[in-house]
């Protein structure tokens, strides 16, 4: 078995594999992250906002359409990543939208979310998106908010 099979036999749900790992790397693409990976959805009506954007500006602007006059509106999924070795805050989830990090949850949510998240991720052997939305405009910049089912989380 090649270790491109063994990745997609071990990073999917519904495999006999151990799925992904609880945490990744900090501020790293984890490997386990690549193009056409599965990841289950947890919709809701609880709001996030994503922090952290300054330096990402570029990357949004890549995903919604660097020509877009007006207000943006763009939906995406953002994938949670709950970080090990983030020399700035041990109780990290950073946000990845396109294969690229744009943010992390802020500390608060970070640290209520981050065993919710480890433990959907080891029930369901998939990494977990939510829905949400790229929005801004050219002079104010983008932002990006989600949103997400508090009891999923077990914060209910």
């Amino acid at each position: 078995m090649g270790f491109a099979e063994w990745l997609r036999n071990n990073l999917v749900a519904g495999s006999d594999g151990p799925g992904i790992p609880d945490t990744s790397p900090a501020a790293r693409r984890p490997q386990w992250m690549r193009d056409g990976m599965r990841a289950m959805e947890i919709a809701g009506a609880d709001d996030l906002r994503v922090v952290g954007l300054p330096g990402h500006q570029n990357v949004l602007w890549s995903i919604v359409g660097r020509d877009v006059p007006g207000l943006v509106r763009q939906d995406i999924h953002g994938l949670l990543v709950a970080e090990h070795g983030n020399p700035f805050d041990r109780h990290a989830v950073a946000v990845w939208v396109g294969g690229h990090r744009v943010g992390k949850l802020p500390d608060d949510d970070a640290s209520r979310l981050r065993p919710g998240l480890i433990r959907l991720q080891r029930q369901h052997r998939r990494a977990v998106a939510l829905p949400g939305h790229v929005g801004g405009d050219q002079s104010d910049g983008l932002g990006v908010y989600l949103t997400y089912d508090a009891n999923a989380f077990g914060l209910s």
